[in-house]
Order: C-alpha cells, then sequence, then structure tokens
C-alpha cells in the first residue's frame, strides 16, 4: 500500500486510544515506515493502519443512540485559515445548523455508518471529511466528545437545554427523557457561540499572561483553557498542538460575539495575550559584517566563504566602476596602505587599494575576533596582504612593528577597515603623521560620547544613561518612559540592541550585556541606555578629505511589523539628494561630522528624522557595511562611483577626490534598492525556486544568502533571520516595482523555498490528553465564567 498509494498518507493506530496524540499526516514512504515503526515499538501499538489522505472540510458529528435510534447532540466543523507560513492553521471549531445543506448530507450518512457498525446504545462522536465525491468517514470514537467536556455549556445554550452529556445517562437510565430530546439540534440555534483556538504569532518563553486576563472580561466569555503558563516555551501556532489554548464564546447577540471574536483575533495579531522574557533583538540594520559569528545561528549572514552569492550573468558592467580611474604618478608599488581590522567593505577598501597598485597590510587590534578575520566578501577574493601584523602594548610600539614589517616599502595611508580599528587607526597614523582624524576626540566610536558631543554643540540629541554598573543607569530607566533601547557603548550595528518595554527587562538585559562577548571582539565594557526614537530611519553615508565631506548615498529603511516583531526590515532605499528629507539629513550628519572630527575617510551617519527634527542613533566612522554588495547599485544609480572608491581617492588621489560631486545626482541615473527577504514561514530548505525566479528578472544585479538546500529556516523576526538580500536596478522604474511586487508576492505565498515534509499531527489537541502534544497537560489552566453560572446548571 505504502508503494503504491499516492503521498501524503495518513498513519495512525488501528484503534483510537484516548490520551494519545498518535495519528500523523506522512509524505513519503520512508516517513510512514518511520511512523510506522514508532507506534508499533515505542507505544506498543497493537496493529497501525495507514490510510489516503482525504481531501475536504473535516466535520465531527456527536450522537447519542438508543435501540439504534441516533440522536445527532451537535455537528462541528473546523474553521482554517492562513498564519506562520501555513494555510491550515486551526482557529476554531464551529457549531454547524443542522438544516444546512452540508448538515442534511452528513447525518444520514453518520446515521448509516452507526449502523453498519452495530452501534444501538450509548454515545459517539464521528469525524467524517466532505470530499467532492461526497462524505468519507475518518473514524468512529464510541464515546462521548472529549476536551473534558468544556463544550457542554455551548451546547446546552444552543440546543435550548440538553447536551451530549445528560442524554447518554437518559439513553441509559430514563428513556422517558431520551424519548423526548429532538431527532437532531434546533435550526436556527438558540444562541450564538464556537470554540476559539488561540493562534501565536510569537515565540519565546513566557513571562506573564495579560492577554488571557482581557478574555475574561469579553461579553461572551464562557470558558477557557490556556496550554501555556508562566515558564513555559509557546511556539508560532502551526496546527493544533501549537496553539496558546481555546477559549469558549456564547451570547445571544450575533454582533457581541462577532465583536469579542474579532478583539481576540487583534490580541493575537499584536501577541498580547504573553508578554515573553527578554532575548537579544536587532533594532539597528546589521549588515553583513556584524554577523560573522558562527554562534549566532543566522539564516542570512555568516563568514564570507559560507555566504552564496549571485550576481547577473548578462548585466557585467555593474561589477566595474564607470568613471576611468587613472594609476597614482608616483610608483605604488613601494609604497603600503595600512587596514586597521579590515573585513566586509573595509576588504573592498582594501581591494580598491590593491587595484591601483598599492601593497596592502592588515593590523590586528587586541581581542579582535578570529572569526572575523576571514570574513572577506567573495568580491575581494583577490585581496592580498603582505604583511599581518598584531597590535602593540602602545601606538608607539605598534608603529615600530608597522615599519619594521614593511620594512623599505614606504607607508602613505592607515585607513579603518571595520568598526573595531577606528581608534587604533586614528591613533597610528596621527603618530606617523598620515592623513588622520587624530585623537582630540577620545574613543569617538564610543555611542554614549557621540550623544553628549553633539548636544553640547546644541544638535538635537538622544535622552541617555550609561555605565558599566546598573546603579549608573538605574535612574534613567524609573524616570525615562519605556520602551527604552539598551545596547554597548561600543559594537558593531545591532550587536546587542534590545528595545526594553519594562524596568525589568531593561535590568535583565543590562545584565546580559555585561557578561556578553561582543560580535567584534572583547567583552561589553559598558551599557548606554537611551530614548526610543520614533520616526523613518536613515543612513548618510559620507566621505570626508581635510574636513571636505562629501555624500555619497542616502538611504531609508522599510521596516515593518511582522511575525510577532515589531521592527523587520523589508528593504533599503537610496533617497533623491533634492528631497525634502536629505535636505535636512545631510547638513545635519556633515555637522555631526564636524563636532566628532571626522575630517578624512568613509562614515556613516544613522539619524532618524522625528516629529522634532533629525536625531543622530549613532555615527560610524568607517564604510557602510554589508560586504559592500551595494557598490553596483551606487555605481549606476551615480553613473561611475561609490563610497568605496572615493575612499581610496579621499586619502590617496586628491584631484579624484576633488572631481567627486557634493552630493548624489538628482535624479539618480536609474531605479533601484536593496531587498531584504521575509520568511513567513519555517522547515528544512529541499529547493530555492524562488531564488531562480529572482535571478531571471530583467532588474536583478545580485543575490547573497546563506540559505541552501538543507538548510533550517525559521520565521524573519530580525536582520539575522532575513533570508537573503536582493539588489535589483533598472533605467526602467516599473520594471523595478513589478519586479519587487513579485518577490513580496513570493514571500507571501511562502513560494521562495519548498520543504522536506515532516509528518504532521491531525488531531486537535483540545479532544485529547496533550502528554505527547507540546504542551503538557499541568500547564493547561482552564478558567470558567464566574458570571454564567446559569450556563452550568441543569
Amino acid at each position: 500500500f505504502l508503494e503504491e498509494e499516492n503521498y501524503p498518507l495518513v498513519v495512525k493506530p488501528i484503534e483510537p486510544l484516548p490520551g494519545f496524540q498518535l495519528s500523523r499526516l506522512c509524505h513519503t514512504k520512508e516517513d510512514a515506515e518511520t511512523c510506522f515503526n514508532y507506534l508499533r515499538k515505542e507505544k506498543n501499538i497493537r496493529a497501525v493502519i495507514c490510510q489516503e489522505f482525504l481531501r475536504g472540510k473535516e466535520y465531527i458529528i456527536d450522537a447519542v443512540s438508543k435501540d439504534r435510534n441516533h440522536k445527532v447532540m451537535m455537528i462541528w466543523s473546523y474553521e482554517l485559515g492562513n498564519a506562520n507560513g501555513t494555510s491550515t492553521v486551526p482557529f476554531g471549531c464551529i457549531p454547524v445548523d443542522s438544516e444546512s445543506e452540508e448538515s442534511i448530507r452528513l447525518i444520514p450518512y453518520v446515521r448509516g455508518v452507526l449502523n453498519v457498525l452495530g452501534v444501538r446504545n450509548g454515545p459517539t462522536h464521528t469525524k467524517v471529511i466532505l470530499t467532492e465525491d461526497g462524505p468519507c468517514l475518518v473514524e468512529v470514537c464510541f464515546r462521548t466528545h472529549g476536551g473534558d467536556g468544556m463544550w457542554r455549556p455551548l451546547c446546552r445554550a444552543l440546543t435550548g437545554g440538553y447536551s451530549q452529556i445528560g442524554a447518554t445517562i437518559d439513553a441509559f437510565l430514563d428513556p422517558a427523557e431520551f424519548s423526548k430530546l429532538p431527532d437532531k439540534p434546533p435550526s436556527p440555534f438558540r444562541a450564538y457561540g464556537q470554540e476559539v483556538f488561540l493562534v501565536s504569532h510569537s515565540q519565546g518563553k513566557v513571562k506573564s499572561m495579560p492577554g488571557f486576563e482581557l478574555l475574561r472580561l469579553l461579553p461572551s466569555f464562557l470558558v477557557m483553557r490556556s496550554t501555556c503558563s508562566v515558564g513555559s516555551k509557546i511556539n508560532y501556532t502551526v496546527d493544533l498542538s501549537s496553539s496558546l489554548g481555546r477559549v469558549f464564546l456564547l451570547h445571544h447577540d450575533k454582533a457581541t460575539l462577532l465583536r469579542d471574536l474579532s478583539f481576540i483575533r487583534h490580541v493575537e495579531k499584536i501577541n498580547g495575550f504573553c508578554v515573553l522574557e527578554a532575548t537579544v533583538s536587532n533594532l539597528v540594520r546589521p549588515r553583513g559584517d556584524h554577523l560573522a559569528v558562527r554562534s549566532y545561528g543566522q539564516n542570512f549572514a555568516a563568514d564570507g566563504p559560507k555566504l552564496i552569492r549571485h550576481f547577473s550573468n548578462d548585466r557585467p558592467e555593474l561589477r566595474r566602476g564607470l568613471m576611468r580611474r587613472t594609476m597614482t604618478t608616483t610608483d605604488a608599488s613601494k609604497e603600503v596602505v595600512v587596514l586597521v581590522d579590515p573585513y566586509s567593505s573595509g576588504c573592498c577598501v582594501g581591494l580598491e587599494a590593491q587595484k591601483r597598485g598599492y601593497n596592502l597590510a592588515a593590523l590586528w587590534t587586541v581581542g579582535f575576533a578570529e572569526e572575523m578575520k576571514s570574513h572577506i566578501p567573495l568580491s575581494c577574493g583577490g585581496l592580498k596582504y603582505i604583511k599581518e601584523i598584531n597590535e602593540a602594548d602602545t601606538i608607539e610600539e605598534t608603529v615600530k612593528r608597522l615599519e619594521s614589517a614593511t620594512g623599505s616599502l614606504r607607508i602613505v595611508a592607515v585607513l579603518t577597515g571595520g568598526e573595531a580599528g577606528v581608534d587604533t587607526a586614528d591613533a597610528v597614523s596621527e603618530a606617523m603623521n598620515l592623513r588622520t582624524n587624530g585623537t582630540d576626540v577620545p574613543n569617538r566610536r564610543d555611542k554614549k560620547v557621540q550623544q553628549e558631543l553633539i548636544r553640547a554643540a546644541g544638535f538635537r540629541a538622544t535622552r541617555q544613561a550609561g555605565g558599566s554598573k546598573f546603579e549608573e543607569v538605574e535612574q534613567f530607566l524609573k524616570t525615562e518612559p519605556f520602551p527604552i533601547v539598551l545596547k554597548p557603548t561600543e559594537s558593531a550595528g545591532s550587536d546587542g540592541v534590545k528595545l526594553c518595554h519594562t524596568f525589568d527587562e531593561a535590568r535583565s538585559h543590562f545584565d546580559l550585556l555585561m557578561k556578553s562577548q561582543m560580535v567584534n571582539g572583547g567583552a561589553c565594557g559598558s551599557v548606554l541606555c537611551q530614548e526610543f526614537l520614533r520616526g523613518k530611519e536613515y543612513v548618510v553615508d559620507h566621505v570626508s578629505r581635510d574636513g571636505i565631506h562629501k555624500t555619497m548615498m542616502v538611504w531609508v529603511y522599510d521596516k515593518r511589523p511582522v511575525n510577532g516583531a515589531d521592527f523587520v526590515y523589508f528593504a533599503c532605499e537610496p533617497v533623491d539628494s533634492n528631497s525634502s528629507e536629505a535636505k535636512i539629513v545631510i547638513p545635519y550628519i556633515r555637522g555631526v561630522l564636524d563636532v566628532l572630527g571626522v575630517r578624512n575617510g568613509a562614515s556613516h551617519g544613522e539619524v532618524m528624522m522625528t516629529s522634532a527634527g533629525p536625531c543622530l542613533v549613532e555615527m560610524n566612522c568607517r564604510a557602510n557595511g554589508g560586504d559592500g554588495n551595494w557598490q553596483p547599485l551606487c555605481l549606476g544609480l551615480t553613473n561611475g562611483y561609490s563610497q568605496v572608491d572615493a575612499t581610496v581617492d579621499a586619502y590617496l588621489e586628491k584631484k579624484a577626490f576633488s572631481a567627486l560631486p557634493n552630493k548624489p545626482p538628482s535624479p539618480f541615473k536609474a531605479f533601484g534598492l536593496e531587498v531584504l527577504l521575509v520568511s513567513y514561514s519555517c522547515g528544512t530548505v529541499k529547493a530555492t525556486p524562488g531564488y531562480e525566479i529572482m535571478k531571471k528578472f530583467e532588474s536583478f544585479v545580485y543575490l547573497e544568502t546563506g540559505i541552501k538546500v538543507g538548510s533550517k529556516v525559521t520565521h524573519t523576526i530580525d536582520f539575522i533571520t532575513c533570508i537573503g538580500s536582493v539588489i535589483l536596478m533598472h533605467n526602467d522604474e516599473e520594471i523595478v516595482k513589478r519586479e519587487l511586487a513579485q518577490i513580496r508576492q513570493l514571500e507571501e505565498n511562502n513560494e521562495i523555498f519548498t520543504y522536506a515534509e515532516t509528518s504532521n499531527m491531525l488531531k486537535s489537541k483540545s479532544k485529547l490528553n496533550l502528554s505527547n502534544a507540546t504542551h503538557s497537560e499541568e500547564n493547561q489552566n482552564v478558567i470558567i465564567s464566574s458570571t454564567r453560572p446559569e450556563m452550568f446548571s441543569h
């Protein structure tokens, strides 16, 4: 049968067992064999049955029989819908009118089944699929409907006073009363009601359950059972076994019932049923260079060699600059450019210098993570260092090491290669009398220092407090309105950044950060607590030479709530330099650069456009990250230059830097953006058809992803769980818009990946003991309306 029948197949015990959830939907022969052996050997099931998978709507028909007189007590149907990447998530169990078209077909079918099976007396509940060929039996259970009889008060209100429980007693002990019962439930029902399954749109460890308290206040609330408790773990609801619980609603006014049901769905969407314990979340969009540590377990970025990158094969012109670069007039082969902690886009800057004939040396600072040293973008495969030097205890000793290592070659520039190298690059270049930002502003990459300096200079700055001891920030946390952002004072992008909603959550995250290892290496020296800035976030890329700041690009983030997270990145879009927003943020950021003493080199400032105007999030004194994947897009939009080559110009080619425009052209020379791919589902990847579709787009330039066949994908809740990055660009704006819409459709329809099928639970956990399901019985809390005792009286 397993060889010949079409899959999927249902595998389950041949006899229904109360208290166990053992029916499985199997998609392969191997899966079916595994389930079969598990049931026989692990669960000691006498015999196992394999059945075709019936497609159609599932109904449950409750009956009580006496002397072959089968009286239908209630008919139920499951309400299924889309959630969390699954199209068959159960949202409720709804009573069905006995005079409906479905009931007229189901009732005689079930009565005939009961006759064939010789059922003469007692309760049954029969599961039937209404297929396109008509009703087909799933199974008959020779007992009352399960779920601890929580449906009893609902049934009695709908029918006007009876339920399967009382009718069963009547059938055996009070024939006269049984004879008075109607043949089937009244039509219409005497009230309105249903069973509601609570759907989770997030995951984590439960800290409190405020939403469940709200349910008790609903006018139609009758009885509720939660499958979670404080301290338990919840997951995204994809089937009955992963629901948060169930609640029965009942009211004589249909509008009231529907209003309460709508309220429940709203609480689900905003993840209001449970408050989850603090975890590190990412508010600032971390480029790929911030995610090199393997322990993060991210989907999108890993160390360079693990990333899968695809360039457009038929658009090779996008891989090189359109502006002609000339070699330096001096003999660059006798000169050295030192990169301090080079990784990600810092490697791109180094490669540009190498292409112009310069030798490269890498200077690694103390504590810089070993994993980051191998984070070389795929596009920088030809990058070579003539020497790699470790930082000494003092700047003077470090300079001596560099001069000794490079020998007769002349060091002409010391550049920041990554976030951790900013301060050392400034100090070493100053000591060697090279182009530098100097050390007049100590530790200018410290986010707390940045805010204090710009505030003193009269710029709008973020309210904040920082320190290495909780007592140093405690008063701020007690007086500043929540939510509040906590992050390390020195880190790359989103490393350790979290939005905290309560004082306790902030204390917990403070302690977590002080015990943590940062992505770039080293411990967290201190923690910064800041007001949560509300508004649109922009990133402004600059390259400076002798205090002249030239804007390379202005970006804006497209962030939306999804999958239970408030700030998921969907795209990074270029902003026209003559737009009203750019005219505000560009001068603001240039003023910040002046205050921070940034006179030379690359930078990218993150700024929030609040209702009170622009406010600095943080200034990064280095090139924009993301492995420089944005270079082809920038080259196309500007007609030939980017922050990477402009950085080399600033240090080594004065004439070329002078020729660069003050800001990007308006309008751009093309249309494009970076698209961050969002997952609405989870599973083990079997194939990646969506990637293949994107690579055929007319506007496709570049795709980077860490996902391949065999990878495990989860719901996207931050950049770390993003499933890829795509660069789109074309001269026709409509083509870019159309193909962006196609990407969003692929995401929403879960068509980027096909997943390896796994066995699914088919039965409702609300009808069974949950000792073998996701949540144990001991976590189930039953709450009954104390204001409606009449629903529980006979």
